[in-house]
């Protein structure tokens, strides 16, 4: 044999050696980092099919740690050891989608005063935000935040006037409030004597619920006109909680005979204030939708699309439609056109990708029982408008509400009495947005509204 061969032949044993060498030290490596798992950590990874939407965070995105959720529900009754009046009490309570589980979260039951406000959940679904008031004067309120978890009740906000004179709320909070979407802030607008005749808005706050902090917003409205009296109210964050986007709402008197009889208020715009400088500026007014008297709420925001979805409905029996637009204001779209249903209360299932889901219910146009309850049948589509389904429950419905992964759409149903002039029992029911099914969790008169989902109670 020649040097050369030689040569050849060690090259490619230490050519084999050196791959040898190099796959054992792999399969080694991927022992020693299986090794370090704790015992059940591979079972956690498993994706959750128990039915009850447990996987995934609060986008549906199922790349967040797991949560498991449960619908909430207030229910206002009567017990014998209540000492508010008539032995009323309140309480917030959770209950799974199947209808097992059911728990109280919170109730009144030994508070001074009523739990009679229900807000919100916050977008972390582990809290709710409410509101407790002296029922007889009006003299006492707050806004307050319970834990969903521990159930532990925390005032954020309190106007207290029963030591007073007067015994009568001098300032309060003015419609509702909204929760920054990173659960650690809520927005409010307070307004001045809210029970006379002279009633003024006090301006917007920023409420940090865990420092307690307050922040007074400085809005800057000088390119509104202020022929009336104006009140802004907070309906969302921005995407990155910098901004405020808020209802204009103007007072306006009713007239007879040259005589104010009453005032009513008319949401007349939509406008960002910037938290830091106070800056506003305008978004959509009215004036764009032709045609009607019309007015626009329920605001929501496509986080990541920055695109915002809104109703718009006219007086009674004047048509309504579910609107999408930038946040900016352009590209406004109406998304829904039936001539024989008022669309509105829309609620939206934020993704993080290009999709994202809207519910909404469709209330027929024919001056019924569903109209005066803005009540019918539940319906849900993409961001685009299509691919509509329709939800037929056998009774009337009202304000859906997505879970936050998606598996689930939860609505209230109202059960009328014969002469379809009242609302004789109230159901909390789920949609399975995998299997079609439609399920009532649970129903009775004490049901008052439904809240929204939140973090399951362990």
């Amino acid at each position: 044999m020649n040097i050369k061969k030689i040569y050849v032949i060690i090259l490619i044993l230490v050519l084999v050696l050196f791959l040898s060498l190099s796959a054992l030290s792999k399969c080694s490596s991927t022992a020693a980092g299986n090794n370090t798992a704790e015992p059940g950590e591979e079972e956690d990874t498993v994706e959750d099919e128990s039915g009850d939407g447990a996987a995934g965070d609060r986008n549906g995105t199922g790349t967040g740690a797991e949560k498991d959720y449960q619908i909430a529900y207030f229910q206002v009754g009567s017990e014998e050891s209540s000492m508010h009046f008539e032995h009323r009490v309140a309480k917030i309570i959770a209950i799974r989608p199947d209808g097992s589980d059911e728990n109280v979260i919170y109730t009144d039951l030994n508070e001074k005063y009523d739990l009679s406000r229900i807000y919100g959940v916050s977008p972390d679904s582990s809290k709710i935000s409410c509101g407790f008031y002296e029922g007889g004067r009006g003299a006492y309120g707050t806004l307050s935040v319970i834990d969903v978890i521990t159930g532990e009740m925390k005032a954020v906000k309190e106007f207290d006037y029963t030591d007073s004179e007067s015994m009568e709320m001098m300032a309060n909070i003015y419609g509702r409030h909204v929760w920054s979407n990173d659960s650690k802030n809520i927005a409010y607008e307070t307004v001045i004597n809210p029970y006379a005749d002279n009633f003024s808005d006090g301006g917007i706050s920023v409420n940090n619920i865990n420092t307690g902090d307050i922040s007074e917003i400085n809005v800057n409205m000088e390119e509104f006109s202020l022929e009336n009296e104006v009140f802004l109210d907070p309906v969302l964050f921005s995407a990155d909680d910098g901004q405020l986007f808020n209802i204009l709402r103007t007072r306006n008197p009713k007239m007879e005979e040259g005589v104010v009889l009453d005032y009513f208020t008319r949401n007349e715009k939509l406008v960002t204030v910037d938290i830091s400088s106070g800056v506003a500026s305008e978004i959509l007014d009215i004036s764009q939708f032709d045609g009607m008297e019309a007015s626009f709420d329920n605001f929501n925001l496509f986080t990541q699309q920055n695109k915002i979805v809104f109703h718009v409905l006219g007086d009674f029996e004047e048509d309504g439609d579910i609107w999408i637009c930038d946040s900016n204001g352009s590209n406004l779209t109406r998304l829904t056109d039936d001539a024989e249903l008022r669309e509105q209360q829309p609620s939206i299932l934020d993704m993080p990708d290009s999709s994202g889901l809207i519910t909404y219910v469709g209330v027929g146009r024919y001056g019924t029982i569903a109209s005066n309850f803005n009540a019918g049948n539940i319906y849900i589509m993409n961001m685009d408008g299509s691919g509509k389904v329709e939800i037929d429950h056998e009774v009337d419905a009202s304000k859906p509400i997505f879970s936050p992964d998606g598996r689930y759409v939860a609505f209230i149903g109202y059960v009328f009495d014969e002469a379809l002039e009242n609302i004789q029992s109230r159901q909390i029911v789920v949609y399975d947005n995998q299997s079609g099914e439609i399920r009532v969790v649970v129903s009775g008169p004490g049901i008052f509204n439904l809240i929204g989902w939140i973090e399951a109670v362990k």
